[in-house]
């Protein structure tokens, strides 16, 4: 029997705050989560749109009724536009069956090289256009044909390439995009007045990205390059079927979309080699339910219109790592910053989740080891029942890491049992609690129950593994930190849906 911390015994008061604490954090997460826009930090040269084009209804019309319907329909297809053609780069799902969406994306940045450039990106919810086929594919490529030519001639639309439109779609599996229904969407979204750039506009536009979400995704920030005041804004969708492994166009190889937008003046290959950090330390370091989708996109788009400052050195030109390699340091950080945020909104809105679990390795040989041990103490389900239920079951969290599929090196490392330290960390909204170390040099160690009861209480849950070198006398220092929640029966309830 693994062994575990018994919370019958725990004190009746204790028990209580649980409770109490649990049902504070049903309250609506959009009211929690949802932060206000201002509208000085979204970036300049985008415009979006968002229109509601009955995607599901179309591929699933439901039974006819005469009631009439209680709110309007959340909106299920946006564009954004940028006003100058712009650096792009890409990280896609490395799921063998890659949705039309996915295929067609990646083909377009590989072909036109490694200076792409875009000018919009058109998202859809409601169908995920995978598993559907050379159908699949020529449906995104008319969607993409048809945004492309409500584009004005000029001198910005003269070199079109296949990238210089690229999609996201996200919703049911096995079924085809209804075309009729979102090229006429398409038409309104480039219609007129529609594309706008304000905080209403861009919350519209992260609420057409959802399907089991249960709030919007959206942020934004500001950060100066050189005499540049530069803005970036992030949207992302995920609640189910979340565990990334996304990869650069060429790399190896209900869904994670996700996207980010800035004015900053950033150079195609350095924006990729940005991205792909990024999402190293971030999105592929989440997981709600172990499954990775046929979709998983995330975007990065840089067409640096931000305006000059009267202080900080000029820049002209895009930055590099051969021009600018201070400024790209300055930049990575703050993408991988606002990743990192927009991940962990991703986590925090897992399907039926009421928990979010930071799982720490450190002191592993490499830091693929640390990941693939932090990924599957993360990934397993009865760690992520024994957090649903407050149970600080440290030899739940031994089988997982001890099964873990680690990555070799050379030399050779490998984990030492008569090493491990688990240690249960207070959230930084619980400073006031001590630690709670379950395990010492991989021997367990007394827990006091009433303690145990009141941190695990807490929405947050932090967990420290420390390897302490494993096999190696010097050197294994590397540290990975992964993301998770706790499964709940209404994740069951949900997932007995047909969806992606």
């Amino acid at each position: 029997m693994i062994a575990r911390v018994a919370r019958w015994s725990a004190d009746p008061m204790a028990l209580m705050v649980s409770a109490q604490k649990r049902m504070q954090s049903t309250i609506s997460k959009a009211d929690r989560f949802v932060v206000p826009v201002d509208r000085d930090a979204l970036p300049r040269g985008y415009l979006v749109a968002t229109t509601f084009a009955g995607i599901k209804k179309a591929i699933s019309p439901a039974p006819a009724t005469d009631a009439a319907p209680q709110h309007a329909p959340k909106p299920d297809l946006t564009l954004l536009v940028s006003s100058v053609p712009a650096s792009v780069a890409g990280t896609f799902t490395s799921n063998k069956f890659q949705a039309a969406p996915v295929v067609h994306a990646t083909k377009a940045l590989q072909a036109q090289g490694p200076h792409a450039r875009a000018r919009a990106v058109l998202v859809n919810s409601g169908c995920a256009n995978a598993v559907t086929g050379q159908g699949g594919y020529k449906d995104t490529e008319a969607l993409v044909t048809e945004v492309r030519k409500h584009f004005p001639a000029g001198k910005n639309n003269g070199s079109e390439t296949c990238s210089d439109v690229l999609m996201m779609s996200t919703g049911v599996i096995g079924v085809r995009l209804p075309l009729p229904q979102m090229l006429r969407g398409i038409q309104h979204l480039m219609r007129g007045q529609v594309l706008q750039s304000n905080p209403d506009a861009w919350l519209e536009m992260a609420r057409a990205f959802m399907t089991t979400d249960t709030f919007p995704k959206l942020r934004t920030r500001q950060f100066k390059l050189g005499n540049r005041l530069c803005s970036m804004a992030a949207i992302d969708k995920g609640a189910g079927m979340i565990h990334p492994h996304m990869t650069s166009p060429g790399g190896l190889h209900a869904t994670l979309l996700g996207m980010f937008a800035t004015d900053a003046p950033v150079a195609t290959p350095t924006l990729q080699r940005c991205l792909e950090e990024a999402v190293r330390e971030s999105f592929n370091c989440i997981s709600v339910d172990g499954d990775m989708s046929t979709n998983d996109t995330i975007l990065a788009l840089a067409n640096g219109q931000a305006p000059a400052t009267d202080s900080g050195a000029p820049v002209d030109g895009e930055i590099s790592e051969a021009t600018h390699p201070e400024l790209v340091s300055i930049f990575a950080r703050e993408l991988k910053a606002m990743a990192i945020e927009m991940a962990h909104l991703i986590v925090r809105d897992g399907e039926g989740a009421e928990k979010f679990v930071q799982v720490c390795v450190k002191n592993a040989g490499t830091y693929e080891q640390a990941h693939a041990i932090a990924s599957s103490i993360s990934t397993s389900a009865l760690v992520k029942c024994a957090m649903h239920g407050e149970d600080a079951n440290w030899g739940r969290i031994l089988c997982a890491a001890g099964y873990a599929a680690v990555p070799a090196s050379s030399p050779e490392w490998s984990l030492d049992p008569t090493k491990v330290n688990v240690t249960f960390v207070p959230p930084p909204s619980a400073s006031n609690l001590s630690p709670i170390h379950t395990l010492k040099n991989g021997v367990p160690q007394p827990v006091d129950e009433t303690k145990a009861a009141e941190l695990l209480s807490h929405e947050d849950i932090y967990i420290d593994m420390d390897l302490q070198g494993g096999s190696w006398e010097k050197g294994a220092c590397a540290e990975a930190v992964f993301w998770t929640c706790d499964f709940s029966k209404e994740y069951i309830s949900i997932n007995g849906d047909y969806r992606t």
